[in-house]
């Protein structure tokens, strides 16, 4: 035998050798990591967010007859679940914090004529300024917190800001000096009455939670295509959850689906859940 070929065999045999010895290793690390899930999984927990919780749509729910722990288990699991499709989504702002994601299908894709509104700036136009740029829409921003703005600018040929805030009434409220509007009055205010809402975009720190159901009840949020707002969850109790479950329910009531969800892990909190959950979902709807 040549000294050549002896040399391959060797060869070879070092490597079947090495492919031996990572296989076993590799093998080793994922039954570890195996047993280590098992360890830390509970089971008993997952079945019963499974068998308690609805994540489907709450249209035919009675909330009224669920217990405290089935609502809690509910708002967690159904606002973190999408149920409808958007295969195009085009992110408008900054990727953190302050960024909102569109969807771009072509039924629900703004079209100029286009009207946008964006509720809760906090001096961040990112996502403002992107969606007037991409699409062309006339964006309108609304913050009453803004004490550095003036009442009504328009801070480009697209975008204009207005120091108001959303509620359920409207009213000037006397600690702050804030001007509140509902939705219908804003629209009425701003001449935009039986038009589409392309957009409404709502970051307005549980103030959502007033307006919603005028929204609703006003059928204002009708003519609205897509709804971007982040759901602010601050108790844990029977009162505080019925009447935002309710609320939910309300904005499904008229067609709105999710194609998106973004936990805000600014908010995390430990709970009953097996994994970390929020107390701020940003919840992306549609209505086609």
């Amino acid at each position: 035998m040549s000294s050549l070929l002896i040399k391959i065999l060797i060869l070879l045999g070092v490597a079947a050798a090495a492919v031996f010895v990572l296989f076993q290793l590799g093998s080793s690390a994922a039954s570890f990591t195996f047993e280590f899930r098992e360890d830390v999984i509970d089971l008993n927990i997952l079945n019963t967010v499974r068998r308690e919780a609805n994540v489907g749509n709450l249209s035919d729910v009675n909330l009224d007859e669920l217990s405290t722990r089935e609502l809690l288990l509910t708002m967690h699991s159904h606002i973190d679940n999408a149920n409808t499709m958007c295969n195009r989504k085009i992110r408008m702002g900054y990727t953190g914090d302050g960024g909102w994601e569109i969807c771009d299908d072509p039924d629900v894709r703004p079209r100029v004529p286009c009207i946008i509104y964006s509720f809760g700036i906090s001096y961040d136009f990112s996502f403002d300024d992107d969606a007037a740029k991409l699409y062309g829409c006339h964006v309108y921003s609304f913050d009453p917190s803004m004490r550095r703005e003036k009442d009504f600018y328009d801070r480009s040929s697209h975008v204009h800001f207005y120091k108001i805030g959303l509620s359920g009434t409207t009213y000037v409220n006397q600690d702050n000096k804030w001007l509140l509007m509902t939705f219908r009055d804003i629209r009425e205010k701003l001449g935009h009455t039986n038009t589409t809402v392309d957009i409404v975009k709502m970051d307005i720190e549980s103030s959502e939670w007033e307006a919603l159901p005028e929204m609703v009840a006003s059928g204002e949020l009708r003519r609205v295509k897509q709804l971007l707002l982040e759901y602010h969850l601050v108790d844990q109790t029977r009162d505080y959850l019925l009447p935002r479950l309710k609320a939910i329910q309300a904005v499904e009531s008229v067609g709105f689906q999710k194609f998106y969800v973004h936990k805000n892990h600014a908010c995390t909190v430990s709970s009953v859940f097996p994994v970390t959950r929020t107390r701020c979902y940003e919840v992306h709807y549609l209505k086609r």
